[in-house]
């Protein structure tokens, strides 16, 4: 069981803070791990996981308002000054919902699979600001779901100085479904379940022990803190703005193609460096979206699974192939939530041409100029070659290549 701290707020924009803690309860048992498919020695076959799909790329906040289960948003005075808390400055809560608007469409995806009401989607939003590298500090919460370290080792979250899966937004997003279908397993009503995920299940016990009846307010009128009631009341208040946004002077992000997230698992040791240059998007970007791998590589005892636009991932998943000695990637389109994975086999890279000692290719094979933004990976993918044979024909030492330089793309 946890003690209650500070989690609750909308970011430097609104400064909005409260105690609050995401608590620890008993262990369930984790899903199974999906099987992976493994390409030979060279690079393993990477598995790819599209996050959205077009319903909820085209539609989020109408999906989300759909699957609400807690519809009071006059009834109760508290609701009502949280939500215009929050709406103080249109703009500044218009500007959050937008820069949070990815991660938003990837939770609501894993959660709305999983059975869990459209108003959770909001609870990173009150937890961190939907901050996924928030911070821990000694044996406080971390992450945008605020979990505990406790938390986080009960439920099969790794922790050590390489991965932290508190800040990995998959991996946490996974342990807090989890936590929240158990406790509305145990209370049978989404209102108590978000009160124990903020205070512990052993904290809604005592005050139903006491008042069994929950009374006919939107809050259950059980004797709880403070903390715990306003923590529901800004959970309801942010799900009362997203259906009503007009009424709160609030216009709506609508989401890119750009928005729509995808995961995919990369091998044991990939550099994240490398993996960016793979997924022909900067290193800081890949980083932002996968805080919780803290080092320069992915380690092997962490889920091995990157979180990125689904651009990025086609892209990187054609690296991938392409390194491969014998490409074997696959697509998996739903996440692990959702069941049995429906998987389409990524083209095959040609076989390479045998590697001997015969002498290098003749002047009039083809060449290609480099353009600014290409990759090696990426020109091996075009011109169906693998990125090996690419550096042996050029003698590169690495995988830099310089707009303007003219490669060898043909034995």
């Amino acid at each position: 069981m946890s003690t209650p701290r500070t989690c609750t707020r909308l970011g430097l924009t609104l400064a909005i803070s409260m105690v609050l803690a995401a608590c620890a309860t008993p262990p369930t048992k984790p899903p199974p791990t999906p099987a992976v498919v493994t390409a030979l020695p060279m690079v393993p076959a990477p598995q790819v996981a599209p996050a959205t799909g077009p319903e909820a790329a085209n539609e989020p906040w109408a999906s989300i308002v759909a699957s609400d289960v807690m519809h009071d948003c006059a009834d109760s005075p508290l609701i009502r000054a949280n939500a215009a808390m929050y709406t103080r400055s249109p703009a500044r809560f218009e500007q959050l919902l937008a820069q949070s608007l990815p991660l938003i469409m990837y939770v609501h995806k894993q959660l709305q699979e999983a059975g869990i009401p459209g108003e959770f989607s909001m609870l990173p939003m009150l937890e961190s600001s939907y901050n996924a590298a928030e911070p821990g500090h000694r044996n406080n919460p971390a992450g945008m779901w605020q979990l505990m370290p406790r938390t986080a080792h009960l439920h099969g979250i790794t922790v050590n100085r390489a991965y932290d899966g508190r800040l990995d937004p998959v991996a946490s997003t996974r342990a807090a479904i989890r936590m929240l279908k158990a406790l509305n397993q145990q209370f049978e009503d989404w209102r108590l379940t978000d009160m124990a995920y903020n205070s512990g299940p052993y904290a809604v016990l005592g005050a139903l022990r006491d008042h069994p009846e929950l009374g006919s307010d939107a809050i259950p009128a059980i004797p709880v803190s403070r903390t715990t009631r306003t923590h529901l009341a800004r959970l309801m208040a942010l799900s009362c703005i997203l259906r009503q946004p007009e009424r709160f002077h609030v216009q709506l992000p609508k989401p890119s193609l750009a928005d729509e997230l995808a995961t995919i698992e990369v091998p044991a040791g990939t550099r994240l460096k490398d993996a960016a240059g793979m997924a022909e998007i900067s290193e800081a970007a890949l980083r932002a979206l996968n805080p919780g791998y803290i080092g320069s590589s992915v380690p092997a005892d962490s889920p091995r699974t990157l979180l990125l636009p689904t651009g990025a991932v086609e892209s990187l998943a054609a690296a991938l192939t392409v390194g491969a000695s014998e490409p074997v990637a696959q697509v998996n389109t739903r996440e692990e939530n959702s069941g049995p994975s429906n998987n389409l086999p990524l083209p095959n890279e040609p076989a390479p041409p045998p590697q001997d000692n015969s002498p290098a290719p003749p002047a009039s094979a083809r060449h290609y100029r480099v353009s600014k933004g290409d990759t090696l990976w990426s020109i091996a993918h075009r011109h169906q070659v693998s990125v090996k044979d690419l550096k042996r024909w050029n003698q590169l030492r690495d995988n830099d290549v310089r707009p303007g330089e003219e490669l060898r793309v043909k034995g």
